[in-house]
Order: C-alpha cells, then sequence, then structure tokens
C-alpha cells in the first residue's frame, strides 16, 4: 500500500489517501460516502493512523466498496494534488551520520564503531514537488538521497531482531544540509548540527509511505540522485554500514520510538561537498530510490 498526505488544493487540510490505480484516492471522503459520519481524526494525522488499531482495516474496506477513477471529488490524478511530507503532529526525525561505507571513503572519514545520530525539526520538512527553501544566510546548499523508515509501532530497548516488526513502511529523503553552517570555524566547539541541517522548509519527503509488505528486502535498494539530469549518486543500501534494524534498535535504548517517527538512514558518496558543487536557485533535484519512489523538488533561494 503506498499511503500520502495530501490536499487537493493549497490552503486545504492536508488529509490521507491512497494510490490505487494510479490515481490518490482521498480517503476522508469516502470515509463519509461509505460510512456516512465525518472522518475520524487519525484521516488527518499520519502517527495518530498508525496509532490506531483498527485503521488498516478500514481503508481496505474502503478500497474494497469502491471504484476509482480521476473525478476531483473521491480521486485526483497523481500530478493534481499538493503533497506533504509523511508526518505527523508529533512526529520526530533521527537522522544516520556516515552510515554508508562510499560516503565515509570519500569525505575521509574513519568507519563508526557505533550509529551517531542527530536529530532534525520537523519544520525542515516539505513534500514531494514542493521548493527546497536556500535560506539567504547560506551558500553551501547540499543534497543527500536517503532511505526514511517511519515507525508504525511504539518500541523501545529493541533487539536488532525485534526491530523490523515496529517499522511501518519506507520513503524517500533527502536530507539537504548547509555546509557553511555545519562546519563553522570555531571547530573545536564541533558541527553545528542544528543549522547546519535543520532550516526550515528545505529537507524533502515523500512522496508516499510504502508499507513494508511491498519492500520486503530493504537490503539492496538503489538509489540515485540527480540535479538538472546530471546523475550525483547512485549506489544500493547494501553499502550501509548499520542495517536498519540495527539503527532502530540503537536509537530505541532508552528512548521510545513512536508512530510517525522518522529515520533517515544516512547517504551513499557523491554529494556536493566533497566536488565543492553546490545547488543554486532553479536546480531541479530528483532523489529515487527503487520499489520507494521517486521525489522532485526544485531549490528556491529565499527572499
Amino acid at each position: 500500500m503506498r499511503l500520502v498526505m495530501f490536499s487537493p488544493r493549497l490552503k486545504e487540510r492536508p488529509r490521507l489517501g491512497v494510490v490505487v490505480g494510479g490515481v490518490i484516492a482521498d480517503l476522508t471522503v469516502y470515509y463519509r460516502e461509505v460510512f456516512g459520519y465525518e472522518p475520524p481524526s487519525w484521516l488527518y494525522d499520519l502517527g495518530e493512523f498508525l496509532s490506531c488499531g483498527y485503521s488498516r482495516v478500514v481503508v481496505d474496506e474502503l478500497i474494497a466498496s469502491t471504484s476509482f477513477k480521476v473525478d476531483g471529488v473521491f480521486n485526483y490524478g497523481v500530478d493534481d494534488v499538493v503533497y506533504y511530507p509523511p508526518t505527523s503532529g508529533g512526529q520526530r526525525v533521527f537522522c544516520a551520520a556516515v552510515n554508508y561505507r562510499s560516503h565515509a571513503e570519500e569525505t575521509k572519514t574513519p568507519i563508526p564503531s557505533k550509529p551517531y545520530i542527530f536529530m532534525k525539526p520537523r519544520t525542515a520538512l516539505v513534500g514531494h514537488k514542493q521548493p527546497i527553501i536556500a535560506p539567504k544566510v547560506s551558500e553551501l546548499v547540499d543534497y543527500e538521497v536517503e532511505l526514511g523508515v517511519i515507525i508504525g509501532r511504539k518500541g523501545k530497548y529493541l533487539s536488532k531482531e525485534g526491530a523490523r516488526e515496529v517499522i511501518a513502511g519506507y520513503t524517500v529523503f533527502n536530507d539537504i544540509s548547509f555546509r557553511d553552517w555545519q562546519f563553522p570555524p570555531q571547530g573545536s566547539l564541533g558541527l553545528d548540527w542544528l543549522h547546519g541541517k535543520g532550516m526550515d522548509s528545505s529537507t524533502p519527503a515523500g512522496p508516499y509511505l510504502v508499507t513494508k509488505d511491498e519492500v520486503p528486502d530493504i537490503n539492496d535498494l538503489e538509489l540515485r540522485l540527480t540535479v538538472n539530469n546530471e546523475l550525483r549518486q547512485n549506489s544500493t543500501t547494501h553499502d550501509m554500514i548499520f542495517s536498519v534494524e540495527e539503527l532502530i534498535s540503537y536509537i530505541s535504548q532508552g528512548l521510545a520510538l513512536l508512530p510517525g517517527d522518522l529515520i533517515a538512514t544516512g547517504t551513499p558518496a557523491g554529494v556536493g561537498h566533497v566536488r565543492r558543487t553546490y545547488l543554486k536557485e532553479g536546480d531541479v533535484v530528483i532523489a529515487e530510490i527503487s520499489k520507494v519512489g521517486r521525489l522532485e523538488n526544485t531549490v528556491i533561494k529565499e527572499r
């Protein structure tokens, strides 16, 4: 199943849809039509949807009871809606640094002995086809294609073997970074992860949450990123240093993962900072992961 947070038009309330037969079905409209009641709050919040024990059953029933064609009321073309990142009101975004061997090699960083995790504010996220805002205080704006993992169940002190049980699904994540802030001159104080990774409306995620049953093997997915059709990154998840299960287990030690949380699992070689090539206004950035999706965004300079 491919779930999507979208709205039919700008400034309308984001809601949950599902991609069926090449169209996006508006589950709030179908719920009202099929059951005769106003849609529940969990059809407007991904975290609530994942927390609700019967939500998947309801969605399956809605899909089974209806037909799907583009009509602008119940269903929309995939190119005709406003996309939002697969997020929830209480979502947290965890990111793994230096988790691909090729990236460690290109940056001359020693292979870490355990995962290194930082967090990104939810306000940094934008959806598919939404602009990447290059802030006026940064000139070194970079890209990083990553596999995003969305948590579907609460879990704490998880073992590597039990980690997969809390996964809801996957999405494409582009960890836009601001290298002039991430690597400040006063290096003795460490990296500035807050500004270096978390400026407003800069980090694309989406287009969909692809449920884990559609991606049974996540250890050999292809990752690609292009800028204006020029290939910049091309690798597979096989290059990860720590597996998805290891990352989930590590983060959950003493810290409960919650439905709707997102984990970005690191990027392979090819980042712009190594080649000193950075994003500029008008650049079209496409991040793709096999079986998961294609995420496209255009860079706009903050005015």
